[in-house]
């Protein structure tokens, strides 16, 4: 979703990074994957690289949610009977409230059929691995920010930092300590009092644009 579009949320559940996890039922062998996504050109090149990575694969079915509301919805059974793959995956991302999300199941056939229950139980199962593998959280608006400060102040900031839900990113040394950080858009205005609170206003802040990221992890 585009963070600058009005219309868009300010926060979305999907997953957290790529996640992936195994099971085997009846001697088939089934891999399910998850990855946030932000357009379907990239959940399509997602099921590409599956395909490329598991080219003796039986099946590599897949679903998709992508945009504000789950403005797109997408699956495939990819050769299993019709309703019993694609489907339940695509349940288990509306039940689970999920956008921007793929997952994909690949099955290697174990020379026993599961009939048709059973496919949807093993689809959806590895549907939830997927996700379980790669962390469902809550996307919220940040803003990005550079914060520039003297040695000095290093401690004090680093320490500070810790105490907050703000993301660092990445941190850069040169004649200053330079901080890569994302702010919850809601707390700009608090940033700026606190960062001038710990460093007596003596830091240098760049603000960028908007952006969506997971919540800080405890």
């Amino acid at each position: 979703m585009d963070p600058l579009d009005p219309q868009s949320p300010d926060e979305y559940q999907s997953v957290a990074a790529y996640g992936e996890d195994e099971f085997i039922i009846e001697k088939s062998r089934f891999i399910g994957y998850a990855l946030p996504v932000a357009t379907e050109e990239e959940a399509r090149a997602f099921i590409k690289d599956l395909r490329d990575l598991h080219p003796q694969a039986t099946h590599v079915c897949s679903a998709w949610i992508i945009g504000r509301g789950g403005l797109t919805m997408r699956f495939s059974d990819d050769g299993e009977p019709s309703g019993t793959a694609g489907v339940p995956m695509l349940e288990v991302l509306k039940k689970e409230g999920l956008t921007d999300v793929v997952v994909a199941v690949v099955r290697y056939f174990g020379g026993v059929k599961l009939g048709a229950g059973g496919l949807i139980r093993a689809y959806t199962r590895g549907a939830v691995v997927g996700l379980d593998a790669a962390r469902i959280t809550t996307w919220t608006r940040h803003r990005a920010l550079r914060l520039s400060a003297d040695y000095s102040f290093q401690g004090a900031i680093s320490h500070q930092l810790e105490k907050t839900d703000w993301l660092l990113e990445d941190t850069t040394y040169d004649d200053r300590v330079h901080y890569q950080l994302y702010i919850p858009a809601d707390e700009e205005d608090a940033a700026n009092a606190q960062i001038a609170n710990w460093t007596n206003g003596r830091a240098d802040l760049d603000w960028g644009a908007l952006c969506y990221k997971g919540r800080k992890q405890a």
